[in-house]
């Protein structure tokens, strides 16, 4: 950490203690100002909404940036299938069973089960799932539009609970659409859609639900929804599938940056939480002895989202064009340091994109290493450097010794395999061999004798993303590039992204499909948005995950390729690697680290949610496969 840095990390660690202790001492005047007022305490669940909607009282969460997603999403809209980010179990939801394709994958049959109710009495039928479909394919601007449009070629109800899908091409992992990670396509309700004009503008407001909660109530300024448990939550496939109610009220509620939200929880009136600074984390422990992460000690987080940290490169806009500016960025960057003073050493490093989780590292972290250290940069003609180093782990596990903390398990399971080597030489003489110079003050210049000045865009409300952003600020302007962190809220910093209007983004799966996963091997679904076809230049939105604007033949083939082959196909594995190994050798974006959070719960009025001792669902309840999870919680008793 430079100077200047050291400075600013220093004082705003200050402010976030100050901040947490003031709003302790101030939240008992505050907290009966902020919450919605005539509700039962002891069967509210209160969950943090993450951030402020800017869009409220919308749910057309069909259309990106009009209604929002995060925890809202799985109380009140549903799809076929999900698989529980946390145990990997597979979830029949509104199919009854797993899909049924024909030899050649070109037609795919699902049954519906034939209990699920729309919150207004009508029953959810297969003339939902057609018209969901059909809608989206002939609404350009929707989600799901490109890709439905893609491979869709009829859309049939064969009887009330069963639909035929009928493929331009074969394609065995088309269900992939309908099965849940973040989300998957909503289902519509016919009986309300069709008679709307415009799907783009159709606010949908109140929603039809088709969970097992119903809104009851919406601050018009975005920052609270209240949902109310339906009276015919087993007519839900929440309700069915748990045999739970959950409980009567769910009330997601910003209360506002970290501070606030410690001092709700420290005053019980926040039950769970997404994530949180460290320092705010522990100033809430010493606060609140209810409250607890994913483990009880060091490192405290939940380690296992599926996603990465990732510094998008926009790769059409000069100089990120050039392979050799993008890998000079890698190396101008000390991972040791970015982890341990930026993120304080609670997270996985990792090189590639795919989430470093014990699962998924088994089949391609590990299996990956021996090829990452023999891999060559050509830094100048008939000179390589070798920029893998498999001891990042150990100096991270040195480190947190040194702080007094026991590291369980070996450096490689609790760090990650390695990263890439802090090399600042090798970083100038790609840069010097591509035009670049300094200029007297050692500050550098692009080819046209400019200096070379760098926007990186983060939101802080997502800590760790803004907090690398920072790190990375000041280890590139330590190494001579005027840089500057733009600091947004969600919906423009989401516009910016998807539009390509940004030098690089700090960001995760938003940015760049390829860094999430399923709790699944197969790549193809979260590559497949890479692929030319649905590439849109900058000023448009990529809605397909691919806001590096990447153009790549050979990761056309690969995508192709493993479309073609069954996902349990041995090759489908084989190819998944060869896309690790295409990434690293054009470094399209650098992947710093898996994801965790600080997920965060005070069990005064609530207990029995997922932790490390209790892994029975996701944690991640802003995932729609939440939904699930909030049955399973259970009243103490305290009023």
């Amino acid at each position: 950490m430079n100077e200047i840095g050291g400075k600013i990390m220093k004082r705003y660690l200050f402010l976030v203690v100050l901040l947490v202790s003031i709003s302790v001492l101030l939240s008992g005047q505050v907290m009966s100002q902020v919450l919605p007022a005539g509700l039962p305490r002891n069967e509210t669940f209160i969950v943090d909404q993450i951030y402020r909607y800017s869009t409220a009282q919308n749910f057309n969460i069909w259309v990106p940036g009009a209604g929002e997603q995060p925890v809202r999403q799985g109380l009140v809209s549903d799809s076929l299938w999900y698989v529980d980010q946390q145990t990997g179990k597979w979830i029949n939801s509104l199919a009854k069973e797993p899909p049924k394709y024909n030899k050649d994958f070109t037609e795919m049959t699902v049954k519906f089960r034939n209990n699920i109710y729309w919150s207004d009495g009508v029953k959810f039928t297969a003339d939902d799932f057609v018209f969901t479909v059909q809608t989206l394919i002939e609404t350009p601007g929707m989600q799901w539009n490109s890709e439905l449009s893609t491979y869709v070629k009829e859309v049939d109800k064969i009887d009330d609970f069963t639909a035929l899908i009928k493929l331009k091409e074969p394609n065995p992992r088309f269900h992939y659409y309908f099965t849940v990670r973040w989300n998957g396509v909503y289902m519509m309700p016919k009986h309300v859609w069709e008679k709307v004009k415009d799907p783009l503008k159709f606010t949908f407001w109140p929603p039809v639900s088709l969970g097992a909660y119903v809104i009851k109530d919406a601050d018009p300024q975005g920052y609270w929804e209240i949902f109310e448990r339906r009276d015919d939550w087993k007519r839900t496939t929440a309700g069915i599938i748990t045999g739970k109610p959950g409980p009567k009220y769910i009330l997601q509620i910003y209360y506002g940056p970290d501070e606030k939200k410690v001092a709700a929880m420290t005053q019980h009136n926040l039950d769970l939480l997404m994530d949180l600074d460290i320092e705010a984390f522990q100033a809430l422990l010493k606060r609140d002895p209810y409250a607890r992460s994913w483990y009880k000690d060091f490192p405290w987080v939940w380690p296992d989202e599926l996603d990465s940290r990732i510094f998008c490169l926009n790769n059409e806009k000069f100089p990120f064009t050039l392979k050799d500016v993008r890998w000079a960025l890698v190396l101008a960057l000390d991972i040791v340091k970015l982890n341990t003073q930026y993120v304080n050493g609670v997270s996985k490093v990792n090189p590639i994109p795919e989430p470093p989780v014990p699962f998924l590292a088994k089949y391609y972290h590990k299996p990956l290493k021996s090829w990452l250290k023999s891999f060559k940069l050509e830094v100048d003609k008939g000179v390589y450097f070798k920029p893998f180093d498999d001891t990042i782990p150990q100096k991270i596990a040195e480190w947190a010794k040194s702080q007094g903390y026991t590291v369980s398990g070996t450096p490689e399971d609790v760090f990650g395999i390695g990263w890439w080597k802090y090399a600042p030489d090798i970083a100038e003489k790609l840069l010097l061999k591509n035009g670049f110079k300094r200029d007297k003050n050692g500050k550098w210049l692009l080819p046209d004798g400019k200096p070379w000045k760098i926007s990186i865009v983060a939101a802080p409300d997502e800590v760790d993303a803004f907090r690398l952003a920072i790190g990375a600020s000041d280890q590139w302007k330590k190494f001579g590039i005027d840089v500057t962190v733009e600091a947004l809220e969600r919906d423009p910093y989401y516009t910016k992204v998807q539009i390509g209007d940004y030098d690089i983004s700090s960001s995760w799966s938003d940015g760049c499909s390829a860094c999430a996963a399923n709790a699944m091997i197969d790549k193809w679904q979260y590559i497949q948005g890479l692929h030319s076809n649905y590439y849109v230049p900058s000023g448009q939105r990529a809605l397909t995950g691919n806001c590096l604007r990447i153009k790549d033949k050979k990761l056309d083939q690969i995508i192709d390729e493993m479309g073609s082959l069954s996902p349990n196909d041995p090759k489908a594995l084989t190819l998944g690697r060869e896309f690790m190994k295409l990434w690293v050798e054009n470094m399209y974006g650098i992947v710093t680290h898996g994801f965790k959070k600080f997920v965060t719960v005070d069990t005064y009025y609530w207990t029995n949610y997922p932790s490390f001792e209790n892994p029975y669902s996701q944690p991640n309840y802003w995932f729609m496969g939440g939904r699930f999870t909030y049955h399973y919680v259970e009243p103490t008793g305290r009023k």
